[in-house]
């Protein structure tokens, strides 16, 4: 994992109060660094380009370029960045785009700053994936074993093959058996989609 002094961060969000608010708090911990803030999408894509910050912090709903365009957009241009959505929405439709676009992970506007922090802190160090969900969990029937979903839960955490293996005392080998079952029973192809899958239903 990466480890950082301080996690140098850039905020885009077209609310000026929230972005203030939210620049106060992250700072406050005095483990992240606000290098710049943009109030639209474009703004925010020149900014990374230009300062190439460890993590963006993105709203999802703007005017003209929205998060999921400006995620995609980074990752057209290989910026160095890790994008951690920050959304009113906890819709499965919006995880699903944002993993997609290539979003380390997504956390709603409704959870404590403290948390939103941990976040950003998780994201820098290489632990993406980092969701956070309000949807209670479904009580629809889970096609998979539950070491297979023991294994989805971690990969969502960020963990690579060898170390959910170390942390769930198997072999990397079995890991990739588990992994490889999963995709077939929940009819995916990525570890993407497969997180998307349990954030929807509430297992992550």
């Amino acid at each position: 994992m990466t480890t950082f002094s301080r996690v140098r961060t850039i905020l885009i969000d077209d609310h000026p109060a929230l972005r203030a608010g939210v620049r106060a708090a992250l700072e406050q911990t005095g483990k992240i660094e606000v290098v710049a803030e943009a109030s639209d999408g474009e703004r925010g894509v020149e900014a990374c380009q230009r300062l190439e910050p460890n993590v963006v912090l993105l709203d999802m709903e703007m005017p003209g370029m929205d998060g999921i365009a400006v995620a995609e957009r980074l990752r057209e241009l290989a910026v160095p960045t890790r994008v951690l959505a920050y959304s009113a929405y906890d819709d499965a439709a919006y995880v699903t785009a944002m993993l997609q676009a290539g979003a380390a992970g997504y956390v709603t506007k409704d959870k404590p700053m403290s948390l939103v922090a941990e976040a950003v802190e998780a994201v820098a160090r290489g632990e993406g994936r980092w969701f956070v969900s309000i949807t209670p969990p479904s009580t629809v029937e889970i096609p998979i074993s539950d070491r297979e979903l023991d294994v989805v839960r971690l990969m969502a955490r960020g963990r690579d093959n060898n170390e959910i293996a170390d942390e769930l005392g198997i072999s990397p080998n079995t890991v990739r058996n588990h992994v490889s079952a999963a995709y077939e029973k929940l009819n995916v192809s990525s570890w993407r989609q497969a997180v998307a899958w349990a954030w929807e239903h509430g297992l992550v």
